[in-house]
């Protein structure tokens, strides 16, 4: 059974560092504002940038908020304590944005200082997804994407199908990279390979497009106009590797 947090004393909360602050500092200072959580859980790898546990009592945070200032927390603060969908939800989603914003700019792939995630897949494989890529972008997207976006396979996602990373370059957006689950390269998975990847180009047109990064009203317009399930979750079921297989290495066939 998890102990709630102690609020920190008025003298402890001014001794929070505000340059780089650990998870269990980033919980204090939350409870000092009011919201109850007994525990923050900073993510690396994560295009949403803040969610709350079932029971609201884990906030797990992008790690870009290790940096927040006293304003951020503020408004990740009245995120866990307003009602969702409420105005003053709305308000904290929006001020936390806009300073993911206005950070400083991270290095592009191939970039001095830019770390690329591991990836499993075979060289194969990578001409494989960068082909299907590129005539998703023809066939669906009128080419409007860039060709040079970055594909990652992970065996590393267990619930997730795929993600796509967000970033910002001489103050125009860019998209640093598309990652899928390695396990969509099964044999039987094809379907939900390229229903997969169009979700996630869909994603990185609404963010070139309009700067929007959910699954709200611009995301969904591109998904039923490029045909891939206008939805945040799947509820389809992929063929799985067994817990100690290692991920494919071949490239699934698909019609052309």
């Amino acid at each position: 059974m998890n102990k709630r947090r102690r609020r920190p004393a008025p003298e402890e909360q001014l001794l929070l560092p505000l340059a780089w602050l650990t998870e269990d500092e980033f919980a204090d200072a939350l409870v000092a504002r009011g919201a109850d959580v007994r525990r923050v859980r900073f993510k690396e790898n994560r295009s949403r940038l803040v969610s709350l546990s079932h029971d609201r009592s884990v906030l797990n945070a992008h790690a870009c908020f290790r940096t927040a200032s006293d304003d951020v927390l503020d408004a990740i603060a009245d995120f866990v304590r307003a009602p969702a969908r409420s105005p003053a939800y709305r308000n904290a989603i929006a001020r936390m944005r806009a300073w993911w914003d206005a950070q400083a700019e991270r290095p592009a792939p191939g970039e001095l200082g830019w770390q690329p995630p591991p990836c499993c897949a075979t060289d194969e494989q990578r001409r494989f997804l960068r082909d299907l890529y590129r005539r998703l972008n023809e066939e669906r997207f009128a080419s409007v994407l860039p060709t040079d976006v970055p594909l990652r396979l992970s065996d590393r996602m267990t619930r997730r199908f795929g993600h796509v990373q967000y970033g910002r370059a001489n103050g125009s957006r860019r998209i640093d990279e598309i990652a899928l689950n390695a396990d969509l390269l099964l044999r039987g998975n094809e379907r939900h390979l390229v229903d997969t990847l169009l979700h996630e180009m869909a994603h990185a047109e609404a963010w070139l497009v309009s700067g929007h990064r959910d699954h709200g009203r611009p995301w969904r317009a591109i998904a039923r106009r490029v045909g891939c399930e206008p939805r945040a979750c799947s509820t389809v079921r992929i063929r799985r590797r067994g817990k100690r297989q290692r991920p494919a290495s071949t490239v699934p066939s698909l019609a052309p």
